[in-house]
């Protein structure tokens, strides 16, 4: 490895339980019909760009030398941070990994005999995933001491999210109608505690 900073470890665990906990859900889901989706030409721009800030970027950064020009050091109360929020966002994408189960889809669709999830934790907040994303995001940011990779994912993802969010809850609302629109009035979009 290129860089042997303690905090570039926990990065490469994270993003290691990031893969274990999400790919064989992906790949069994992949097996299961689509019956909608609405992943247009710029979702999977925004999609690519997310894979290249939270993937091939920071992979780059810590297996070559291509990135050295904007290294920093992370200072411990930083990558601490960045640490404890590694850990509440594996948390979050592990237990709205279960929730789903086979309705997980990476992409803006619905799966065939798709149900509402609205238990678990998904009982306060519509998108856990996102905040898990978020959360997961920021502690990239945190853990790398790179000026470059260290925000890619976050702003990638901040872009998929702004652009993908309303679409994503009007599909609920076309399919599931006032059964929806009742979960969305008692719910958060990705707070428990703060009403979007």
């Amino acid at each position: 490895m290129h860089h042997a900073d303690m905090f570039d470890v926990v990065f490469l665990a994270m993003f290691a339980l990031c893969v274990v906990i999400r790919a064989p859900i992906e790949v069994r889901n992949k097996r299961i019909r689509a019956v909608e989706s609405r992943a247009g030409v710029f979702e999977k721009f925004c999609l690519l760009l997310v894979l290249t800030g939270s993937t091939t970027l920071p992979l780059l950064y810590l297996f070559t030398p291509w990135f050295d020009f904007a290294d920093y050091a992370v200072r411990p109360g930083v990558g601490g941070t960045g640490t404890a929020l590694a850990v509440l966002g594996l948390f979050l994408f592990w237990k709205s990994h279960r929730a789903l189960g086979r309705q997980f889809s990476p992409t803006l669709e619905l799966k065939e005999a798709h149900h509402l999830v609205a238990e678990g934790i998904y009982t306060r907040i519509r998108h856990p995933m996102y905040t898990a994303l978020f959360l997961i995001a920021g502690a990239q940011l945190l853990l790398i001491g790179n000026a470059v990779v260290g925000p890619a994912f976050l702003l990638a993802f901040s872009i998929l999210y702004a652009s993908r969010i309303e679409h994503e809850e009007d599909m609920m609302l076309d399919h599931f109608g006032e059964a929806y629109a009742d979960y969305k009035a008692r719910t958060h979009r990705l707070l428990p505690f703060f009403r979007q």
